[in-house]
């Protein structure tokens, strides 16, 4: 997603009156298949018991379950984010009182009052909690369930505030940190860290982002004996920040937008989205190997009537990146041999860097580069991942053009990179759905712009 977001199980809700009658929501499992995502998972967790004798003790009593979230739609959708992967330990509390679970639920670990701070760690597949006046718990089965009480109270991981509840997993090198809850509330936290905090007049923008990440989120819903999570918190699907990432504006436009999505063909689609087109955006085929999309073509970015574009108010519209010596070498080193073979003892040293084919987009097709070693062609985005900054970060974009200088020697001494927009450029221009925000275009209007033939429906048809 732009630079910017399997349990086996997905859980729905008991009945509204039963729910009511108890002052509570109560989740009951049901298993669903999901094909495979494409992404590479974190570490692999580690779903062996430990060898603990089975606690006496039974959970807390139904009437101090967690409470509904006040957001929650219709149908009570849950999604399940990895926060991160293989840290040696984790820190939870709460701003209410909250409790501990064990065994994923099933007994009552330890009860904790609004401030109080447990670091949980794991030991050969057993968790434990540690306060922090030294008390610990005894070395209890995994996994571990931290759920608020308190009405209104949010759960807190290293100091970052969210909503639902934290499952936490033992895994090489660590834990696994998930948060579970009601997907509207997940798109809170994602929202304004992908269209970023944006003023009054830009409502409409940040609307149609809502849908898009919503569609998004409902497509990568995961039922999976391998995975415990849907998503990851990151750039690898939407960035996703918690209740301290949310805003006005951005809590506006998921309730405004409440439980629609995009749909082509009656099925809800996957909606991906970038940054800046520069333009023009892409097909899904310019940049990925995969198959076009009937609603994932190259679309247009121009203002009618001008010889401007709706996205040219990005900081990154144009941009240029010189590569040295030595950097180039570096890259190459680092990254070709994960995207071409590369013989034994490194690619050698450049002589030659050339576009060989241009996209319909007019973005890079394949880079071709020719060493003393050999010569090797990269494809579409995976060029981006290659010529990196210094510090590691990838090409902005695929759409761009190159110029080199070389020695005496006919090596390549300098790389100088000229282009256009930021991201991938496939499915809805962010910058450009402001643009279009402020001259006007309403968040419907903007989504059928930037994903042609689809529609904006319910996701509960």
């Amino acid at each position: 997603m732009p630079p910017s977001i399997g349990w086996t199980t997905r859980c729905v809700r008991l009945s509204r009156r039963r729910a009511a009658a108890a002052g509570i929501l109560l989740f009951v499992v049901a298993c669903v298949t999901h094909p495979p995502r494409p992404a590479p998972p974190p570490t692999p967790v580690d779903t062996t018991p430990a060898p603990v004798r089975p606690d006496t003790m039974r959970p807390e009593p139904i009437e101090q379950a967690p409470p509904p979230s006040e957001n929650a739609l219709q149908g009570g959708t849950i999604v399940r984010i990895a926060l991160s992967a293989g840290a040696p330990h984790v820190t939870v509390s709460g701003s209410g009182e909250w409790r501990l679970y064990d065994s994923g639920g099933e007994s009552t670990l330890l009860r904790a009052n609004a401030g109080d701070l447990w670091t949980i760690e794991s030991r050969d597949g057993a968790l434990r909690a540690v306060h922090d006046d030294g008390s610990a718990s005894p070395w209890r089965p995994a996994p571990f369930v931290a759920r608020p009480v308190t009405r209104g109270a949010l759960l807190s991981v290293n100091g970052r505030r969210y909503r639902g509840e934290i499952w936490v997993r033992p895994v090489t090198g660590g834990v696994m940190v998930i948060n579970r809850l009601y997907l509207e509330d997940y798109l809170r936290g994602v929202v304004p860290l992908e269209i970023g905090k944006r003023a009054p007049g830009e409502e409409a923008a940040v609307a149609a982002q809502a849908v898009a990440a919503r569609s998004y989120a409902y497509t990568h819903l995961l039922n999976s004996p391998t995975r415990p999570y849907d998503m990851l918190a990151t750039v690898m699907d939407q960035v996703y920040g918690g209740a301290d990432a949310e805003t006005t504006i951005s809590d506006a436009a998921v309730m405004a937008t409440s439980g629609l999505v995009l749909r082509y063909g009656g099925r809800i689609v996957n909606a991906p989205y970038h940054s800046t087109c520069g333009g023009q955006t892409a097909a899904a085929s310019e940049v990925w190997r995969t198959d076009d999309e009937p609603y994932l073509v190259s679309v247009s970015d121009r203002i009618p009537g001008t010889d401007r574009y709706y996205c040219d108010i990005a900081p990154r519209f144009e941009w240029e990146r010189t590569f040295t010596r030595d950097l180039l070498r570096n890259d190459l080193d680092r990254y070709l041999a994960t995207y071409a073979t590369v013989p034994r003892g490194g690619p050698g040293v450049p002589r030659q860097i050339e576009v060989e084919h241009l996209t319909p987009s007019g973005r890079v097709q394949s880079l071709v580069i020719t060493t003393d070693r050999g010569r090797y062609t990269l494809r579409a985005n995976d060029i981006r991942f290659v010529l990196r900054t210094a510090g590691g970060e990838i090409l902005n974009s695929t759409y761009f053009s190159v110029r080199t200088e070389r020695d005496g020697d006919g090596r390549v001494s300098r790389l100088e990179v000229q282009g256009h927009g930021y991201g991938h450029g496939v499915g809805m221009c962010q910058w450009g759905a402001i643009g279009r925000a402020r001259a006007g275009q309403d968040f419907r209007t903007i989504l059928a712009t930037y994903y042609p033939g689809t529609e904006v429906a319910p996701a509960s048809e």
